[in-house]
């Protein structure tokens, strides 16, 4: 009986200690399983937050749009002269705009890839979306990186145009001078007006012929002194006043054809009209004798 006893003793306490060793082993397990569900909501936060992310980064991607500016060409010369200063800033602008955006997404895409590595999320599919991202976003810099060196070839050709242009002007405004100069001195006349006596005193005419100082003639001196006489532009003026009194008289003693010019009076005084003014300046020096 006593050996029952004993024996039925040790059977319960072996039954509470294999009950108690069960009940920890539950317990344990619960909590294993519920710290695996916790983790489980972790990692299901952070996938979801990640899967988010990396659809606002190809938000931002499709939003670095390239419009007309990407297209831009080194066509032809009127393309070329279009692209103004106000143009060009506002293309380079734009470019500015579009690297700025690159720059803000390639920050995210780190941020993301650094978010991912500190929860420990590495799922394959997420890699293989950021990957894409990645390349979206070179693919994106390539282009703005080729939009650079056309805009810069084209400011270059533009600037070189302008060089060419600038040339043309002063070489095309330096003939006009030479043109001008030239037509001033083709239909340049120098007369010289005056009495017989002031007039043979300067020296600018002659007497020549006669007998005995009888019936000589009065002609223009070879060698003149220039400033005797004064210019007149007989593209501009076809008039040249003479001075004299009421009734004075007035005779061309110089070679100008007598159909290329008249002598009026108008208003009480003389003045010498040139009709013809091409034949009457192939003669470039006018010497009229007023009496």
């Amino acid at each position: 009986m006593r050996q029952s006893t004993v024996l039925l003793s040790l059977l319960s306490i072996a039954l509470v200690a294999s009950c108690a060793t069960m009940f920890m082993k539950i317990r344990r397990d619960g909590d294993a399983i519920t710290s695996m569900q916790q983790l489980q909501e972790t990692t299901r936060a952070h996938y979801a937050k990640a899967i988010q992310e990396i659809s606002t980064i190809q938000d931002s991607l499709n939003a670095i749009a390239f419009d007309d500016a990407a297209t831009m060409r080194i066509s032809n010369l009127e393309a070329e002269r279009r692209l103004s200063p106000t143009q060009g800033d506002e293309v380079l602008a734009r470019i500015a705009e579009l690297r700025a955006g690159i720059q803000r997404t390639r920050d995210r895409i780190q941020s993301l890839e650094a978010s991912l590595k500190q929860s420990s999320v590495q799922v394959a599919a997420l890699g293989k979306l950021v990957k894409q991202l990645k390349e979206n976003l070179a693919a994106k810099e390539q282009m703005v990186a080729e939009l650079s060196g056309q805009v810069d070839a084209l400011q270059t050709h533009v600037t070189e145009l302008n060089t060419s242009v600038e040339q043309a002007n002063t070489k095309i405004a330096e003939q006009s001078d030479t043109l001008e100069q030239r037509r001033r001195e083709l239909g340049t006349v120098y007369y010289a007006i005056g009495t017989k006596h002031d007039l043979m005193k300067s020296g600018v005419v002659v007497a020549h012929g006669g007998v005995l100082g009888m019936g000589k003639t009065l002609g223009p001196a070879g060698d003149v002194d220039p400033s005797h006489f004064q210019a007149v532009d007989t593209d501009e003026d076809t008039v040249i006043p003479i001075s004299g009194t009421k009734g004075a008289k007035a005779q061309v003693v110089t070679a100008q054809s007598p159909r290329s010019y008249s002598i009026e009076t108008v208003d009480g005084k003389l003045e010498l009209r040139i009709l013809d003014p091409q034949e009457f300046r192939k003669v470039k020096r006018l010497v009229i004798v007023t009496a």
